[in-house]
């Protein structure tokens, strides 16, 4: 999961560098999203297992 988080991070700065230097608007936004991702997609997984695996110790 952190490779993927690194990645992402990475990949999202690229992106924000590529689309300043360009004065490119669409590239910053998925820069944003992506660096969004990167910061936030750990917890979401973390949390969307935990809840499938208590909903599955409920029954």
């Amino acid at each position: 999961m952190y490779v993927i988080e690194i990645v992402l991070f990475v990949i999202g700065l690229v992106l924000l560098v590529m689309g300043y230097r360009r004065n490119h608007r669409n590239l910053m936004l998925c820069a944003a999203i992506t660096l969004f991702l990167s910061a936030g997609l750990g917890p979401m997984v973390e949390g969307f297992s935990e809840g499938y695996r208590d909903s599955r110790a409920a029954r």
